[in-house]
């Protein structure tokens, strides 16, 4: 069954109405409805908002998940100008620096003196890499 936020949040507030810390309710969600269904920090910013009040389950106007990276985007951005730093790349596409080093690692680009590359070597490189 797939779980909505909505649904999530939902869980959360009953939690939280249950009188337990963000850690016991991350872990009971995440037991009965798989290890990756919430993280413990998402829990703690809903408990806040319930501590203060505020028992919507509406996400906040305005809130931008920084987390939304296409891997193609990233790609397309390093390809057209391979020795910008993460911190200039986090810029241009407006996510953290985290999500673009996690979505580099995904991609197989590693910096090596001063510009983005294939971690692996193709067949073609192999073979120029001894030519002098």
């Amino acid at each position: 069954m797939n779980m909505t936020k909505h649904d999530l949040r939902r869980l959360m507030l009953h939690e939280f109405k249950l009188g337990h810390n963000a850690s016991e309710a991350s872990a009971n969600i995440n037991r009965a409805w798989g290890e990756e269904s919430t993280r413990d920090r998402t829990v703690r910013r809903w408990f806040g908002k319930f501590r203060s009040g505020d028992e919507s389950l509406k996400d906040e106007e305005g809130r931008v998940r920084l987390g939304s990276l296409e891997n193609e985007q990233l790609h397309a951005v390093v390809e057209q100008n391979p020795p910008q730093s993460v911190i200039e790349i986090s810029q241009t596409l407006g996510v953290s620096i985290a999500t673009v080093s996690r979505h580099l690692k995904i991609i197989g680009k590693v910096n090596k003196l001063d510009r983005w590359v294939p971690h692996e070597l193709n067949e073609n490189q192999k073979l120029r890499r001894f030519e002098v």
